[in-house]
């Protein structure tokens, strides 16, 4: 015997005893974005899942990633 899906005619959503409403948040303003940091690799590293050799630029995302040992500002 083969199971068959219920009919969805004439089924309503259930919904849960408390309702959840969106309420806009006075004088809200998002975080502002750091301008990013451009380097230059000046030995081998690791940065942003990706093995950066010397020679490299890239930029990182926040100026507490940047690490003297392999890095310098370009």
């Amino acid at each position: 015997m083969a199971l068959r899906a219920k009919s969805a005619k004439g089924v309503t959503a259930k919904r849960g005893r408390s309702s959840t409403k969106a309420v806009p948040v006075a004088g809200h303003k998002p975080a502002p974005q750091a301008e990013p940091l451009k380097v230059r690799a000046i030995a081998l590293g690791y940065y942003g899942a990706q093995l950066r050799e010397e020679g490299d630029t890239f930029d990182l995302r926040e100026a507490e990633h940047f690490s003297s040992s392999w890095m310098e500002r370009a």
